[in-house]
């Protein structure tokens, strides 16, 4: 018997050897298999991010759409995500950032079976999410984490590595007795990076003031720290990098929320840093909540030069927890004039805190999200008459992004 297992073992492994030299013949002689060849990414069209559940049970699901002519989407097409994310988009490609430590940053490209699928990510532990960024070209980018630790890393967008890092102990000795500080919207002018920055203690701001850092990008270092105390709590706004523009003469507008709904004395309001300046212009200041009428939250410019913000309907309701009701309208605005234009005809009320995308089209159509009790959905506002019309509703949760890849 033992010689019996003995010859057994010995067959199988010399007819193992046969077929391995077998192989290696077939490769002397050139291997038939065709290669697999590689399908480049699709990089035009649009992805749209929708949001599904309750929290803190929620999914969200990005899917491609070669254009927003369908009138209603729902999530069949797309790829799931553990928890709420918001969106930004680069070079066709994709960003990614779900709630919840530690913080990531997924890269998404939309594969040729056009289907979003996952290229690479950076995890930042100790933080609990990504906040911000700034994409200064495709081998470099900033980005600010928040949530236990708060920092700006930079990294590279191509490989996905984090390559330096930029110390912000400057900012937080500033204020010693805030125990969170917040770094919100960031754009570049003059090879320097103009950071809005929100402090709290325990969540309340802790002071009226509004500041931003101006980061030399030379040195990679925090040049200095700016204030105003006409307007406090820059909260930037319910999309990613919506408290801050640049106008075609170079003017940087800053929005702030105040600090009239937490306890203090400031109102919404607007500052600038006029082009050339590091400081916010003494001459210049929109006080939103007066002329507005309520608390506004967020800014876009489109590449026209109309402006608009959001706000709130209810100002005791403006977390939309006690009423179970929508509460923000947006609102075009006047920058130069410091007006008000009134609310965006035929947009319903919508949740701010299902996130208020305004989104302008390459074509220069203006998009803007909504979502109520009975509906989420994207409207379009007619050029010709002003008014907003209903362009696509979602079935599959409501929109918290809408990205153009050929952006």
């Amino acid at each position: 018997m033992k010689q019996l297992f003995m010859r057994l073992t010995y067959l199988g492994f010399l007819g193992s050897a046969i077929l391995f030299l077998n192989g290696c013949s077939k490769d002397d002689d050139g291997d038939m298999t065709p290669d697999v060849v590689e399908q480049e990414p699709i990089k035009t069209g649009y992805v749209i991010s929708t949001v599904g559940g309750a929290w803190p049970d929620q999914t969200t699901y990005l899917q491609w759409m070669e254009d927003i002519s369908a009138s209603t989407i729902d999530n069949s097409n797309g790829i799931e995500l553990t928890g709420s994310a918001s969106t930004t988009s680069y070079d066709g490609a994709i960003y990614a950032t779900p709630f919840g430590a530690p913080a990531n940053l997924v890269k998404y490209v939309v594969g040729s079976n056009s289907i979003p699928e996952e290229e690479e990510r950076i995890v930042v532990p100790g933080a609990n999410v990504f906040s911000t960024f700034y994409f200064k070209s495709a081998t470099e980018a900033y980005a600010t984490v928040s949530g236990g630790i708060s920092k700006l890393i930079i990294f590279n967008p191509t490989t996905m590595r984090i390559t330096d890092e930029i110390s912000l102990s400057a900012i937080t000795s500033r204020i010693p007795e805030a125990t969170r500080t917040y770094y919100l919207d960031m754009l570049e002018r003059d090879n320097k990076l103009f950071m809005g920055i929100h402090y709290e203690n325990n969540f309340v701001p802790v002071n009226d003031s509004s500041y931003v850092a101006i980061i030399d990008l030379n040195t990679n270092e925090v040049e200095k720290i700016v204030s105003d105390g006409r307007t406090g709590m820059i909260f930037g706004g319910q999309s990613k990098n919506a408290g801050m523009i640049i106008d075609e003469n170079g003017d940087i507008y800053v929005q702030a929320l105040g600090t009239t709904n937490a306890g203090g004395n400031a109102p919404s309001g607007i500052l600038r840093i006029k082009n050339g300046e590091t400081d916010f212009d003494s001459d210049y200041f929109f006080d939103m909540e007066s002329e507005v009428g309520t608390i506004c939250f967020g800014i876009y410019q489109t590449a026209s030069g109309r402006a608009f913000t959001a706000n709130v309907q209810d100002e005791s309701d403006f977390w939309e927890f006690l009423t179970g009701e929508p509460q923000f309208k947006y609102v075009e605005i006047d920058l130069e004039n410091r007006a008000s234009l009134g609310d965006v005809p035929g947009l319903p009320t919508t949740y701010g805190s299902r996130n208020m995308i305004i989104h302008e089209t390459p074509d220069q159509e203006i998009l803007f999200s909504i979502a109520t009790n009975d509906e989420n959905a994207v409207y379009k506002l007619d050029a010709s008459s002003g008014s907003a019309d209903k362009l696509f509703s979602s079935t599959g949760g409501y929109i918290s992004g809408i990205e153009d890849l050929d952006k």
